[in-house]
């Protein structure tokens, strides 16, 4: 286990984003278009600026939580780093079994660990956007290798809807 942390997760880590290729991040204009369509659609998304004292260290706790700790499991230890060896079929279901995880692990979250987020992590609406931010960064780090891609891709969509589009800052509700 120690050995396939090493090289997943701890490879993941020390591989740059900067090198990543541009395929890497060809997700993310998908992710905006359903994020921005279902979010205002459901009602889940309001264009407003957050008013609050933590506002300027939102985007450090952000980044750690949820960005970087979800990220380093849901993909640094649930997908193999080097899947794409096996081919795309394989990268796929890793990806796809990734999703699923990131996609249950929200209302888990909420009904073991903050019961405030109960209506929002139960929230169909919700769920499908959770479920493209994962296919995403599922993507992003197959193909890219580094686990800094889907940290930064996760990080950037819980910032601008925490800062600006009406969320809720989760982590602070605990």
């Amino acid at each position: 286990m120690a050995g396939y942390l090493r090289n997943n997760l701890g490879q993941g880590l020390l591989t740059s984003p900067f090198k990543a290729p541009l395929k890497a991040w060809a997700l993310v204009p998908v992710l905006a278009i359903v994020s921005v369509s279902v979010g205002f659609e459901a009602g889940l998304l309001k264009v407003g600026w957050l008013d609050s004292k933590i506002a300027p260290v939102l985007p450090l706790i952000l980044f750690v939580f949820p960005s970087l700790l979800e990220e380093a499991f849901f993909r640094g230890i649930l997908i193999p780093r080097d899947i794409l060896e096996s081919g795309v079929h394989a990268a796929a279901r890793a990806i796809g079994t990734s999703t699923v995880a990131f996609v249950v692990w929200h209302p888990v979250n909420a009904l073991a660990f903050n019961p405030t987020a109960i209506s929002l992590f139960l929230d169909p609406w919700f769920l499908v956007i959770v479920c493209a931010l994962g296919a995403t960064c599922g993507y992003s780090y197959v193909i890219s290798r580094s686990i800094w891609v889907p940290v930064i891709i996760h990080w950037v969509t819980v910032m601008v809807w925490v800062l600006f589009l009406g969320g809720r800052n989760l982590a602070l509700e605990f």
